[in-house]
This record gives structure tokens, C-alpha cells and sequence, in this order.
């Protein structure tokens, strides 16, 4: 899938999030019957992560993706994880009416996982402490899916999100894994 291909995705992504309605394709050469889209809004929620992966884990059986599921659930929650960490800085954040959201987009050659928060900062991986506990989450997110991002969304904040390749699409990348020690 091209540069152009997802730019377009992420450009409709904000069609989906606008407060001016549901999924509409505009001039593009996307045929909306081959789309699904799952939304799971997470507001004041204590178990936001596994209540995110519990979310990928059902709706990604439903569409008949298995093979998919760990990667998908393990890409989600990390992406939630940040999401709460570093989207909501602070508790008035929680509470000012932009909740976290996860979009599950299904095409004919490509799942989206998508996961959004209402801060404009960049999301950067870090080098990690070797000593800590934490810190690799988006490294994980790159290690695991195709291709991963961030983009800005009209209304506040940024959607930062995750492709895969479905199986049995051509072409298929090569996963890269890295070990860290």
C-alpha cells in the first residue's frame, strides 16, 4: 500500500471523528461497502487498556480475522496505554468532553487500528532505559505492524494508528523485529 493510499485513509479518518456525521467518501476511488469500521469510545474508564483489547480482540473475531488478533490487541494497547499517559496529561484532560477513541478500519487489503486523544504533541519514541520498565511501547508498535503513524485531526488532538496487511494480500512486507536487551 502507497504513501498516497494512507494519507487518504488517515484523511478519512477525520470524516469519521467530525462532529458533521458518519463516513462519507468524497471524489475518492474508495467503494464504502468494502469498508468496516468499529468505534469504541473510552471515557472514565479504570481497565482502559484491557477494555481496548478486549474491544480489537471481539471485533477483529467478528470479521473473521484471527491470525490478527494478538498483534492487533497487543498494537492497541499499547497505543491506549500512550493514549492515557501522554494524551490526557492531566485529569481536567479526562474530563472536557474528548475522550480516547479506537477506530477499527477493515478494507479488502488492509486493517487500521487507530487510536486517538485530544493532545497535539507529537507522539516519539524514546530510547529506552534498559533499567526501566517502560519507554518501548511505540518501538513495539513498530516492531509488530506493517506501518505506523500520526496525524493531526481537525478537531483537537492527533490519531496515532497502526496497519496491517491482511493476510493473503500481495504484497505482504516483511515483519522486522528487533531484540532489546
Amino acid at each position: 500500500m502507497g504513501d498516497d493510499t494512507w494519507e487518504g485513509w488517515l484523511a478519512a479518518l477525520d470524516h469519521v471523528l467530525s462532529p458533521a456525521g458518519p463516513w462519507a467518501v468524497e471524489g475518492g476511488d474508495q467503494n464504502p461497502e468494502r469498508l468496516q469500521l468499529a468505534l469504541c469510545e473510552l471515557r472514565h474508564d479504570r481497565y482502559a487498556a484491557r477494555t481496548a483489547r478486549g474491544f480489537t480482540t471481539t471485533t477483529l473475531r467478528s470479521w473473521g480475522l484471527d491470525e490478527l488478533v494478538d498483534d492487533a490487541e497487543l498494537v492497541i494497547g499499547e497505543l491506549v496505554i500512550n493514549a492515557l499517559r501522554h494524551g490526557l496529561g492531566n485529569r481536567a484532560t479526562v474530563f472536557s468532553g474528548h475522550p480516547v477513541r479506537i477506530i477499527l478500519a477493515l478494507t479488502d487489503e488492509s486493517l487500521i487500528c487507530v487510536v486517538t486523544d485530544p493532545s497535539d504533541e507529537c507522539p516519539t519514541p524514546r530510547d529506552p532505559d534498559f533499567g526501566s520498565e517502560g519507554g518501548r511501547g511505540l518501538q513495539v508498535v513498530a516492531g509488530i505492524s506493517h506501518r505506523w503513524g500520526w496525524a493531526p485531526l481537525g478537531s483537537p488532538g492527533k490519531a496515532v494508528w497502526a496497519g496491517f496487511t491482511l493476510p493473503g494480500s500481495s504484497p505482504h512486507p516483511v515483519r522486522h523485529l528487533e531484540i532489546c536487551y
